[in-house]
């Protein structure tokens, strides 16, 4: 006869404890393959704004992606252009902020209910970033993009990365009255 006078220190029988531990193990492992394999990097979408190419893309349209790497920063726009960009001929990284408020739409809104008259304490931010470039025969283009708001920090901090170069803030001038 052989009892066993020490203690359970586990609640489940070994035989479920012996499944569990290679079931949580297979688990784990798809959890990081699926992480591998979905993981875009860094890719952005941003609106295209303006600048050196010229292109059919409307100013307001977010089927734009920038994609940052170490080696290459690529724009791709929707209607098919490819802008590639040497991350060591980017001179300048730029960052602007436009707020505004849409006074008019709540204003006529107001009229229905009084209760829209609380948007007009709500901003509408934009964050517009400028990339600046010099080619080796001193060709120079500019790409000003704007990024959503959850996302720009994430662009500028790429952007940063790869160019070794300091975002710098343009700050809006603030008109004072002067009576």
């Amino acid at each position: 006869m052989n009892i066993d006078l020490a203690p359970r220190l586990c609640a489940f029988p070994r035989r479920r404890v012996v499944i569990v531990k290679p079931a949580i193990a297979v688990l784990l492992c798809l959890s990081l393959m699926q992480t591998i394999a979905f993981a875009q990097g860094n890719v952005f979408e941003v609106r295209y704004v303006g600048g050196s190419i010229s292109s059919t893309v409307k100013p307001d349209d977010w089927h734009n992606s920038l994609s940052v790497s170490s080696d290459l920063i690529v724009l791709k726009l929707k209607d098919g252009q490819e802008i590639k960009i040497d991350p060591k001929t980017v001179k300048l990284i730029t960052h602007g902020r436009h707020a505004s408020r849409r006074i008019g739409t709540y204003a006529a809104l107001a009229l229905i209910s009084p209760i829209f008259l609380f948007g007009m304490l709500k901003k509408n931010k934009q964050h517009f970033i400028g990339l600046a470039t010099e080619d080796a025969d001193g060709k120079k283009n500019g790409y000003n993009l704007q990024a959503k708001n959850d996302k720009y920090m994430a662009l500028i901090t790429a952007l940063e990365g790869v160019t070794g170069l300091k975002h710098e803030e343009e700050v809006e001038d603030k008109k004072k009255d002067k009576k």
